[in-house]
């Protein structure tokens, strides 16, 4: 149940940093996570990098599944937790290789708790039915 709860808690903090996003850019300012703004749209190229493999690490992830289980039904929770956890990995491994500044794996701190909570959110809730009430 509580899992249930933060994964809604992310789940909003992710919706609102999106929202604000998106209506930044129609006014010309660039808003990187967690919060950094500036003028203009200039994104560091090392998270620019960082977001594309992790989309295609996610592709990867479920064309794969898809070749080897079948077809599936995925809820969008699930999609996110897939997503997040490869731009953890990838954001790590990129962040490396460009030599990024330290404070840049920061956000990484944020990012490996809310893929497992989201992980977590999305496990179905087994019920003990032999369990005396």
């Amino acid at each position: 149940m509580t899992s249930r709860i933060l994964a809604k808690v992310v789940i909003a903090l992710l919706t609102i940093y999106c929202i604000s996003v998106i209506i930044a850019y129609f006014y010309n300012i660039s808003i990187t996570f967690p919060f950094s703004v500036s003028q203009g749209s200039h994104v560091p190229e090392h998270r620019l990098k960082a977001i594309r493999l992790s989309v295609f690490a996610t592709f990867i992830f479920f064309a794969a599944h898809y070749f080897f289980y079948g077809s599936k039904k995925f809820y969008p929770i699930q999609v996110m937790a897939v997503l997040i956890f490869n731009l953890t990995i990838f954001g790590t491994v990129t962040f490396y290789i460009e030599e990024a500044d330290t404070v840049e794996f920061l956000q990484l701190i944020f990012y490996i708790p809310a893929s497992l909570i989201l992980y977590n959110a999305t496990r179905p809730e087994i019920r003990n039915i032999f369990k005396k009430r």
